[in-house]
């Protein structure tokens, strides 16, 4: 299965391999990538917080300068004897001090007021008399905010009076609003206080991100962190300040910020795919007018290769395979027509080679029946001549059929019969047996196989012998061949004139040696399938035992 499809599991596998190192190198480059977005904001959004901070530092700073300058000032170092004044010098020292401390607010970039508490008077200089006397525990110049009026407030406290600059939380709120964005959020935060935020900032997310932001918050001065809050991602910036004591917290939705770039990341996700699956189509095309083609074509050269001419391709591509079809096809059908040729040309030489060998032993066994018949003429043995001339008459009657070379074991061993019926009437010590199974009987073999063998048992080997002798005929059927054996107890052969014999029977026949066994063995070769083959070695009679092998047909 594999390897019927292997070029089209290739072809996949190198799209598949070519896509994965695509979208890895990509997926590499795009973390990358996202990984110093992310440094980038965190840098840009610290270092605009820093310059806040600073500012914010600053005028907080000359905010307190203030009440240090007023403490050196003339008029606020009369307050201590205030009391010993006349009416009239103290309306006109708070009056100084108030168009002072208006001069000073209006000298300031923030909005902000400045006030001078009097001990020996009990009543505050540049506000509202309703306001309360300052604290007395508070340290100098530390911001508070007052919740209720929503003012940060400072004091610089002496035994005669208090010096107090407030400015509204206001002054943080538009600062953050100058500085944010609609994506980037900012708020100032200190713990025990309430949230100052700006136009940009919620109420709902600042108080989502609180809970995890302050265990964050502890003994750090700065930092960044990544807090996940309903499934989002914040990148959480913080930076105290000096003076205030106050966190200025930014924090910055990731998927917003970073959206387009994952945008584009899937955009190139799905552009691969989309290239993946167009990859599979083509080679799916590419298998079905190349690789089915191309199989089928080879699907015909291994069927000719095991000799089937007769196998066309009847599948139609609609492309230029369909040339290669018919070419193919004309190609195997020209093949075909060369085969079945040549096929036939070689049954009619091997019949005529037949018929050649077949006629060769005619002469032979005629000479030998005619000089027989001429031996018992002169020695009057008319009853000898008219047998051998009536077996002679059905013997040509049965070999001159050259239509027809083959017959059946059962009619060659007939005639064999006849021959030896024949001898017998010359010699009286002549004896035979014929032991063929009924199963061979019907066998088909070339005419006259056995009988040239019987013929040289009697001269070459009974004819020489005294005494009586003895031809055996035996048919033996094994699993996968067949054997004919003829034999004699004449006068044999030794071991060293048999392999001579052997040797002179493979080769053609010359005028000094007989046909008969050569003859015998190349229409056994021709006639019969391999591996068929001639024998001959000693036989347990005491003479000569020549042994026919052929296979048994398959058909």
């Amino acid at each position: 299965m594999f390897k019927q499809y292997r070029t089209f599991y290739t072809i996949l596998s190198l799209i598949l391999l070519s896509t994965v190192i695509v979208m890895v190198m990509y997926t590499v480059t795009i973390n990358t990538s996202l990984t110093t977005v992310k440094e980038d904001i965190k840098t840009n959004n610290l270092n605009r917080m820093r310059f806040l901070i600073q500012n914010l530092d600053h005028n907080v700073g000359q905010l307190s300068m203030v009440a240090t300058a007023l403490e050196t000032d003339s008029k606020v170092g009369l307050l201590p004897s205030i009391d010993l004044m006349d009416k009239y010098d103290q309306i006109k020292l708070i009056q100084d001090l108030t168009d002072k401390m208006k001069l000073q607010s209006f000298s300031e970039g923030w909005n902000n007021q400045i006030s001078i508490y009097s001990s020996l008077l009990h009543q505050w200089i540049g506000s509202p008399s309703s306001d309360s006397s300052p604290p007395q525990a508070t340290p100098d110049n530390q911001w508070t905010l007052e919740t209720q009026s929503g003012q940060f407030v400072a004091y610089r406290i002496h035994p005669s009076y208090s010096i107090r600059v407030t400015f509204p939380q206001d002054n943080l709120r538009a600062m953050l609003s100058r500085s944010d964005s609609s994506s980037n959020n900012s708020f100032f935060y200190r713990k025990g206080d309430s949230v100052i935020l700006s136009g940009y900032s919620g109420d709902d997310q600042v108080n989502e991100l609180l809970p995890q932001l302050l265990p964050l918050l502890n003994n750090r001065m700065e930092g960044s962190e990544i807090i996940t809050v309903g499934g989002i991602g914040y990148m959480v910036n913080f930076l105290q300040s000096d003076k205030l004591g106050w966190y200025l917290v930014d924090y910055l939705p990731l998927d917003e910020a970073l959206r387009p770039i994952e945008r584009t990341r899937n955009y190139f996700y799905a552009a691969c795919a989309m290239l993946f699956m167009g990859g599979v189509v083509t080679a799916l095309f590419l298998y079905r007018k190349v690789q089915i083609p191309i199989l089928e074509l080879l699907k015909g050269v291994r069927l000719l290769k095991h000799g089937d001419f007769s196998h066309r391709i009847v599948r139609r591509s609609h492309n230029e395979f369909d040339y290669l079809y018919i070419n193919f096809n004309e190609m195997a059908a020209q093949i075909e027509d060369l085969i079945e040729k040549v096929y036939k040309e070689k049954i009619m030489s091997r019949e005529a080679l037949v018929k050649q060998l077949q006629a060769q032993i005619n002469p032979h066994f005629l000479y030998n029946c005619l000089f027989f018949i001429d031996n018992m003429t002169r020695l009057g043995n008319d009853e000898a001549v008219t047998a051998m001339t009536q077996n002679l008459a059905q013997y040509f009657r049965y070999t001159t059929r050259l239509d027809k070379p083959t017959t059946t074991l059962e009619k060659e061993l007939g005639v064999v019969g006849n021959y030896l019926n024949i001898l017998c009437l010359r010699m009286e010590r002549l004896n035979y047996e014929i032991r063929v199974p009924d199963s061979m009987k019907l066998l088909s073999v070339p005419k006259l196989l056995v009988q040239p063998l019987v013929e040289n048992s009697v001269i070459h080997g009974i004819e020489k012998k005294q005494g009586e002798g003895l031809i055996r005929i035996t048919g033996i059927e094994d699993t996968g061949h067949y054997q004919l054996i003829v034999e004699d107890d004449g006068i044999g052969m030794s071991g060293e004139s048999i392999q001579q014999l052997m040797t002179r029977i493979k080769q053609p026949p010359g005028e000094e040696m007989g046909c008969a066994l050569w003859n015998i063995g190349q229409r056994m070769q021709i006639y019969f399938d391999a591996p068929s083959r001639m024998e001959i070695e000693p036989s347990t009679l005491g003479g000569l035992c020549v042994i026919l092998h052929w296979p048994k047909r398959k058909d």
